[in-house]
């Protein structure tokens, strides 16, 4: 637990003769503050109140240290006058907590937290060195705006130029337009904001697009032909991936942790799913031939899915699936470890106790943020690029990410089950299938009708031919 601490001296005697009595602490994002008091009494009474805050979590701490109680009586009480856009983005994220009841999922929350520091807040940036950086002057500007401002769209206009100036990635700059939207929509519905009545940043609705014609045809062959290779894995390409997976063993990697990543592998392709949706799977949620998705882990934690629909929901496995899940379940037993209802097909404590999160006593351990983060650097990619430099017809799945292995196993199951059922049981929708894997299925159009189970054990005979597809294959066999 943070706890503040009494800064030396105690009481500090003031250049005029008067004394103080300084605290230092830890704001909600863990920068060092201090803060003085006329009495001791008055320290210590705050002091109190800060741990009081601490222990109910993150974001009780950051409404006590912002006194957003008072804000938001201020706002009920005298109009709210005077309020600007960062206060309303502070509000905004106290009352749309991961632990509100209709707050946002973890993952969510983070990412919108992030963005509106970076933009909308102007907090200092860092690279990846952790080394800081300035603040964009805009995001400065930005979070001193009147909030009735945005009742009309050119601050939203303004906003979107001012980070194409600043040279904002184009993929940051549409996020950052949807949190200060998202933002903008609750504020307009709540009496908490009353200035506000209307989403300024919907009626600034003209379509932006700082692309060159090339530039858009450039990214359309990227999924397209050689390109669709890895943006959606095939079938032989998961089977040499877990191949190479099998294959990295060594005195500090067992056999049964390279039998786990390539599990990974098996579940994220053979259930279409996301990897957070794969990492919050038990064993209970493995029911014969059909896998029901309860949980995810959302930023290390067991959290609800990740939109609408995503869960609780139930997909079928293919046969190939069934059998590895079998296997790597006898192979976990083998081993020594649990495998009772309740734990979690992959296993965070895989290597050791230390690693991994139980949740509650005698629950499951599973995947940490950290472990979840480095799954597809440390593990995934690695594979990928070996297979697309050492085995023949590989070479254009080398920039495959972890996700991949959700769009190839969905493109495989559309080719022969209904759209409408696979999109229910994959946890999207059509709009999404059309959008982002119509042209992966137009790659197939000549081939017919194929099952999953039947693709998938087509690519396997190929590289295990009558092995254990559990067990490192020949290095040969391709």
């Amino acid at each position: 637990m943070a706890r503040p601490w009494q800064m030396k001296p105690w009481p500090y005697l003031r250049k005029d003769g008067r004394k103080s009595w300084r605290i230092g602490y830890r704001d909600h994002e863990s920068r060092v503050h201090s803060k003085a008091f006329g009495s001791s009494q008055a320290a210590r009474q705050w002091m109190g109140d800060y741990m009081d805050a601490e222990r109910r979590g993150k974001d009780s701490l950051m409404r006590f240290l912002l006194d957003l109680d008072a804000q938001e009586q201020n706002a009920v009480h005298d109009g709210g006058d005077g309020l600007v856009l960062g206060e309303v983005v502070q509000l905004y994220l106290a009352h749309n907590g991961p632990e509100e009841e209709d707050g946002l999922a973890r993952s969510t929350y983070a990412s919108y937290r992030h963005i509106a520091n970076l933009y909308l807040l102007g907090h200092p940036r860092h690279t990846r060195r952790h080394e800081e950086l300035p603040p964009h002057p805009f995001a400065q500007r930005m979070a001193l705006t009147p909030i009735a401002q945005f009742n009309d769209p050119h601050p939203s206009r303004a906003f979107w130029d001012e980070m194409l100036r600043a040279q904002v990635p184009r993929e940051a700059r549409g996020h950052a337009r949807r949190v200060l939207s998202a933002i903008l929509s609750w504020a307009a519905s709540t009496d908490l904001v009353p200035e506000l009545h209307t989403n300024g940043c919907k009626l600034a609705n003209e379509q932006r697009s700082t692309r060159r014609r090339s530039a858009r045809r450039g990214d359309a062959r990227q999924r397209h032909g050689a390109g669709a290779e890895s943006w959606a894995l095939s079938a032989l390409a998961v089977e040499h991936v877990r191949a190479e997976l099998l294959r990295r063993t060594g005195p500090q990697r067992p056999l049964l942790r390279a039998q786990r990543e390539a599990m990974v592998v098996s579940m994220e392709y053979g259930l279409a799913a996301r990897n957070q949706e794969v990492y919050g799977q038990r064993w209970a949620n493995a029911d014969g031939d059909v896998m029901h998705f309860v949980e995810v882990i959302a930023s290390g934690y067991l959290d609800e899915g990740k939109t609408a629909g995503s869960t609780p929901r139930s997909s079928l496995m293919p046969a190939c699936l069934v059998e590895d899940l079998a296997r790597w379940k006898l192979a976990l037993e083998d081993a020594g470890c649990p495998t009772r209802p309740c734990d979690f097909i992959i296993p965070g404590d895989l290597v050791s106790a230390r690693h991994g999160l139980r949740e509650g006593e005698g629950d499951g351990s599973h995947f940490t943020r950290a472990q979840a983060d480095k799954w597809g650097p440390k593990y995934f990619r690695p594979a990928v690029r070996k297979v697309a430099d050492t085995v023949e017809g590989m070479a254009n799945i080398a920039d495959a990410k972890p996700y991949s292995l959700r769009r190839g196993g969905m493109t495989a199951r559309v080719r022969s089950e209904d759209a409408q059922m696979v999109v229910g049981e994959c946890g999207t929708s059509l709009d999404m299938l059309n959008r982002h894997y119509s042209f992966a299925l137009a790659e197939y159009r000549r081939k017919g009708p194929q099952p999953l189970d039947e693709i998938w054990r087509e690519a396997r005979e190929r590289v295990f031919g009558s092995a254990d597809p559990l067990q490192p294959p020949p290095a040969t066999h391709t």
